[in-house]
């Protein structure tokens, strides 16, 4: 060995000390896979060998020509080195420009059409022939090694690395570079962020023997186009696809008995989906975002859906549910401004809070039996709402038609107590509160834009947030003594109401229950009550207050 160092030392003009003093952390690749050629001086190894040495920790897989026996067949090897190759990394200096080897490097080189990373690594003047031969590649420089060191893992080709670490069954990391990677068969595991952020990818194919993905393993993969998940993939975890943003198409095998919050939210280019039979819950916000998603195919056995599910999927038109299903949870659907008409099978117990929030083009909605609780805001701002129609045959609420034809039903309790929803859309001008009911509940009239007149009766003792919120014909409102409480923005957006009149009864507003009305509006209240002082701490002029005894 030391003799091999002597008459390599020699060969270059190297001292021999400086083999011993500049080595790499590592030996010359020699197997069978795409691997990076290295042509260089070996009067530069201070400078070439520490770039090497990061290029392997980052996988990279490197022949360099300490691997070289000296002889008469140095130079074959080399060009058999170079022909097998697939890349070539040049280091270009005033000494590799002066070396007949590195000189025949490039010419083998560009013989065999491999690509030249060229790396200045100092002032050389590079021969005219070599400017030609090194014309149209990508350069980069030891000014910056952190710079260089990203440049070269982004623009390398992918397959001179191991760009996957494994642990036995379990892959645990992808560098990010090139844009399609196959994982080999036998990883049954894909762990926590092993691919996150990985921007180049485009595609990648999972194995058959995937059982497992992990939380956020792919998130802000922000290239990814398509997903296939395999047969026996059973569980895809938190945040999984979370933001990535390409993606299309999404394929889901039967095996799926999971998939976790957030798994594919703020997917907004992805299109449709067809969930396998086995999924029986939806985790929260797995969808949330899917603005493009046009089509769901649920679970034939799904029994709950998480909150914010399926929200601001602005291009879902119709929703069928199982009659599995058991409860819908808070927000699940809301935003999803194009869907025209749900489904509500006989067995659901459940609508949580705000669930069909803000789906402007739902018309009308049929309640099963088997429905026990319902959120009072649960229709707010479905502002093409004509119809809510209840099972006559359900225990807990009931609808009743407001007009003539029976066209517009709205939404009580089983005992009329509480007015839940009046639908948005109905063509009624006026519309008289039924005297059984106790609590005008939040939201019930918001978005109705033709009612111009409600009357409210002296069994009501509280309204509700929201309750007439952009009723924007409403010009008159008395409100009865024996209202004891108005919730928050009770009558915000009220843009026509000229006059209200609120008894001394009332001794609880919330915050911004006047946000929105017209400048001109009048607020009939008594002396030294509860109402009198709130509008003057909310700024309503005194000439907008008016003594109700005068």
């Amino acid at each position: 060995m030391k003799n091999d160092i002597i008459e390599k030392a020699a060969a270059v003009g190297v001292a021999p000390e400086a083999f011993h003093d500049v080595q790499t952390k590592f030996e010359a690749y020699t197997g069978a896979e795409p691997y990076l050629f290295v042509s260089y001086s070996h009067r530069n190894i201070d400078k070439v060998y520490p770039i090497l040495d990061m290029l392997h920790e980052r996988k990279y897989r490197i022949w360099y020509d300490e691997s070289c026996e000296t002889g008469n067949d140095f130079r074959e090897e080399l060009r058999e080195k170079i022909e097998c190759c697939d890349a070539v990394l040049l280091f270009v200096s005033e000494a590799s420009m002066a070396s007949p080897f590195c000189g025949m490097e490039v010419i083998v080189a560009r013989e065999n059409k491999k690509r030249i990373y060229p790396i200045y690594l100092d002032e050389a003047e590079v021969p005219p022939a070599f400017q030609i031969l090194l014309a149209n590649t990508h350069h980069g420089s030891i000014g910056n090694i952190p710079k260089l060191i990203k440049a070269l893992v982004r623009d390398l080709p992918p397959a001179t690395m191991d760009r996957l670490t494994t642990e036995e069954d379990r892959l645990l990391k992808c560098e990010d570079n090139g844009n399609y990677i196959a994982v080999d068969e036998g990883v049954r595991v894909i762990c926590t962020k092993a691919f996150r952020n990985r921007n180049q990818l485009t595609h990648v194919t999972l194995p058959e023997s995937l059982e497992v993905i992990e939380a956020e393993a792919f998130r802000s993969c922000a290239s990814l186009v398509e997903m296939d998940i395999p047969e026996k993939t059973s569980h895809i975890g938190e945040s999984a696809f979370r933001d990535c943003v390409s993606l299309e198409r999404l394929t889901i095998r039967n095996s799926l008995i999971k998939i976790g919050e957030r798994a594919f939210e703020n997917c907004p280019v992805l299109t449709e989906i067809n969930l396998p039979d086995g999924l029986a819950e939806i985790y929260g916000s797995a969808f949330n975002g899917c603005k493009k998603l046009k089509s769901i195919k649920l679970p034939a056995n799904l029994t709950v859906i998480g909150e914010n599910a399926f929200a601001d999927c602005v291009s879902l038109e119709m929703i069928e549910l199982p009659d599995t299903m058991m409860k819908i949870d808070d927000l699940v659907f809301s935003g999803c401004t194009a869907l025209k008409s749900v489904f509500l099978p006989q067995g659901l117990k459940k609508i949580g809070k705000a669930a069909f929030k803000a789906c402007r083009s739902l018309t009308s909605v049929q309640i099963p039996a088997s429905v026990t609780y319902l959120s009072t805001d649960l229709f707010r701002g479905c502002e093409s709402l004509r119809s809510i129609q209840v099972d006559p045959k359900n225990r807990h609420y009931k609808s009743e038609p407001n007009k003539r034809d029976g066209a517009d039903h709205v939404l009580f309790n089983k005992n009329k107590s509480v007015i839940i929803a009046y639908p948005a859309a109905s063509r009624e001008v006026q519309y008289d509160i039924p005297d059984s009911v106790t609590e005008v509940s939040d939201w019930t009239f918001s978005e109705c834009k033709k009612l111009n007149r409600i009357t409210i009766p002296d069994s009501v003792e509280e309204i509700g947030e929201g309750a007439f919120c952009n009723c924007v014909l409403l010009d008159e409102l008395v409100i009865p003594d024996s209202v004891g409480k108005i919730d928050d923005c009770a009558f915000r957006g009220c843009s026509s109401l000229e006059r209200i009149v609120i008894p001394s009864s009332v001794t609880e507003l919330g915050w911004g229950v006047f946000d929105g009305c017209r400048d001109s509006m009048i607020v009939y209240c008594d002396e030294g009550s509860a109402v009198q002082a709130y509008c003057r701490r909310n700024k309503i002029l005194e000439d907008r207050i008016e003594n109700m005894e005068g």
